[in-house]
């Protein structure tokens, strides 16, 4: 091999050597991108993190409040009303709620001991129930039928009988 053919070969390796360093310096930069606004999506579309609508200073408190304790669904106008929920070992408090077709429910959400998952099947409600801490979530029922209420957080050895109702009633059913 001549001296000239070497020169170009190493000439050649060095500039796609660099070029290939580039690309995956700018593939590592995408992929790091994509992460972060994955993560941000999820986060702030899907309800992961509680959204606070307050706090109760003492966990244990919880059924000391009337608006948990009674747990009723509460007619806030024509066709809106307020439930407030409690999560506890293992059950929901109320277990089953009746709406009206075309309501929206504004959920208040907490849990009296570990950590539940509030999530209605079928829905895009989701969300965690956080000892102390009071999630809020509005959903419109556009539908008739039952919807489940599970957790989806591990909170015990009957976390799968964790089951709650709700069922809304057709608009013309009295």
């Amino acid at each position: 091999m001549s001296e000239e053919s070497t020169s170009f070969e190493q000439a050649f390796h060095h500039s796609a050597e660099r070029h290939e360093r580039v690309w995956i310096f700018m593939a590592l930069v995408m992929l790091a991108l994509l992460t972060v606004c994955a993560m941000f999506y999820v986060v702030y579309d899907y309800g992961v993190v509680v959204k606070g609508a307050g706090s109760i200073r003492d966990p244990d408190s919880v059924m000391d409040t009337p608006a948990f304790r009674d747990g009723q669904l509460v007619q806030t106008g024509p066709d809106s009303y307020a439930v407030h929920v409690v999560g506890h070992i293992w059950q929901w408090t109320p277990g089953v709620i009746h709406v009206k077709q075309g309501s929206e429910v504004t959920f208040y959400v907490t849990s009296s001991d570990v950590l539940h998952g509030f999530e209605v099947q079928g829905t895009t409600i989701n969300l965690t129930a956080v000892p102390g801490a009071v999630g809020k979530v509005t959903y419109t029922f556009s539908h008739a039928g039952t919807y489940h209420v599970i957790c989806n957080e591990y909170c015990g050895i009957e976390h799968h009988s964790m089951i709650g109702s709700i069922v809304v009633d057709p608009k013309d059913a009295s």
